[in-house]
């Protein structure tokens, strides 16, 4: 009785182990997962036109040249430069530079927070609508 057992525990054994082993995606879920909460840490939608009007697009990631970013919906304007007011529904800060490269007098977006018209700020350059260029993302 006891060998039978002792061979039951081995089984039970190479059985756990083999649930393991068939759990290797789990890391994999677990990237996706974490990506997920990055990219809800960083979620900036901008838009054409005041008011969160015209056509939009969605960042989630610092760009340092917005020349090869296209506004959604299969267009080839780029919002390069045309940028009228954004939605940043993330928590970093979102901070725009009127030149590539993150350079110039930088807006900054709070997190969770959002701004109609870019040609009236306080706190921030006077008239930034239609001159985002670059955007990082930061805590």
């Amino acid at each position: 009785m006891q060998r039978k057992f002792g061979t039951t525990v081995r089984i039970a054994t190479l059985g756990f182990i083999g649930a393991l082993a068939l759990g290797a995606g789990t890391p994999a879920m677990a990237v996706e997962t974490t990506d997920v909460g990055a990219q809800a840490l960083r979620s900036l939608y901008v838009y054409e036109h005041d008011n969160f009007k015209g056509r939009s697009a969605h960042l989630t990631a610092n760009d340092s040249n917005f020349s090869d970013n296209y506004w959604s919906g299969g267009t080839t304007a780029t919002i390069d430069d045309n940028i009228s007011s954004f939605k940043n529904k993330g928590s970093y800060r979102a901070v725009m530079y009127p030149s590539a490269n993150y350079s110039g007098a930088p807006y900054t977006a709070k997190g969770h927070s959002e701004d109609k018209d870019l040609s009236k700020n306080s706190n921030n350059p006077p008239n930034f609508d239609n001159k985002a260029s670059s955007v990082r993302f930061v805590i």
